[in-house]
C-alpha cells in the first residue's frame, strides 16, 4: 500500500469544503504495511466517555458499511456495555474474541477530546436619529426602546476531536489513521451520519474495502 500525499490533501480539502463544522487535521497511511486487503469483515469499536454516543456512532458506521454489502460486527454485540476491556481482557483474549466473530479487520473510532469555550457577547446600544417624533415621551419611549438596547448573552462553542484507525487483525498492525475536528455540530450523531460516508470513501480508495 503506497502513501498518496496528493490524494490525502485533496480529500482533506473536500471534507473542509463540506461545511465549517468539520476539517481534517492529519491523515496517515502506513508505507510499510503489507495488507491482504480488501477486507471483507470489519469489527467496529467506538470509544467515548458517553456509552450512548459510542453505541449510536457504532450503529451509524456499521449501517454505512453494511449498506455496501460487507459484513460488520459492532463491539457492543460482543462486549458487555459496562465492561472495561483494559481491566478484564488481555490483548490476546480481546483479539481472540474478535476473531471468533469472523472479522479480519478492526476499525476503531475514538472521541479523543471535547473542547468547550464559553464567552460573553456584550449588549449593543443604538442611538437612532428621530425626526417627526414630537409626541409624548411615552410614545417616543415605546417606539424606540426595543431598538436602542440589545442585551448581552453567553455563547458556548464545542470542538470535538476524533481519530479513526484501521487495523489488520491477524498482523495486529495499524494500516491507516485519520484525525478530524468537528466544530459546533448540531449533534455528534447527525454530523457523523454524513462523515461516515467520507470515511468509507477513503477506505475504498486505499483498497481496504471493495465497495
Amino acid at each position: 500500500m503506497k502513501a498518496k500525499s496528493l490524494y490525502v490533501l485533496l480529500f482533506a480539502a473536500i471534507l473542509s469544503a463540506c461545511g465549517p463544522s468539520q476539517k481534517i487535521t492529519n491523515s496517515w497511511i502506513n508505507p510499510e504495511a503489507r495488507t491482504k486487503g480488501p477486507y471483507e469483515s470489519i469489527f467496529i469499536i467506538v470509544l467515548s466517555q458517553n456509552k450512548e454516543t459510542s453505541f449510536s456512532v457504532e450503529d451509524h458506521m456499521a449501517a454505512t458499511i453494511a449498506s455496501r454489502g460487507q459484513k460488520v460486527v459492532v463491539s457492543s454485540a460482543v462486549f458487555p456495555p459496562n465492561l472495561s476491556i483494559s481491566e478484564n481482557f488481555t490483548r490476546e483474549q480481546m483479539a481472540e474474541a474478535i476473531k471468533r466473530t469472523g472479522c479480519d479487520a478492526v476499525f476503531v473510532i475514538a472521541l479523543l477530546d471535547v473542547k468547550t469555550e464559553e464567552y460573553y457577547q456584550p449588549g449593543r446600544s443604538y442611538y437612532p436619529m428621530s425626526y417627526g417624533m414630537y409626541g409624548s415621551y411615552y410614545g417616543y419611549y415605546n417606539h424606540y426602546y426595543p431598538q436602542v438596547y440589545s442585551p448581552g448573552y453567553y455563547s458556548t462553542d464545542k470542538t470535538y476531536y476524533i481519530e479513526s484507525n484501521f487495523y489488520d487483525l491477524e498482523a495486529d498492525q495499524l494500516l491507516w489513521s485519520i484525525q478530524s475536528e468537528a466544530y459546533n455540530p448540531s449533534s455528534l450523531d447527525s454530523w457523523f451520519d454524513r462523515y461516515s460516508y467520507d470515511l468509507i470513501a477513503e477506505l475504498k480508495k486505499e483498497g481496504l474495502i471493495t465497495k
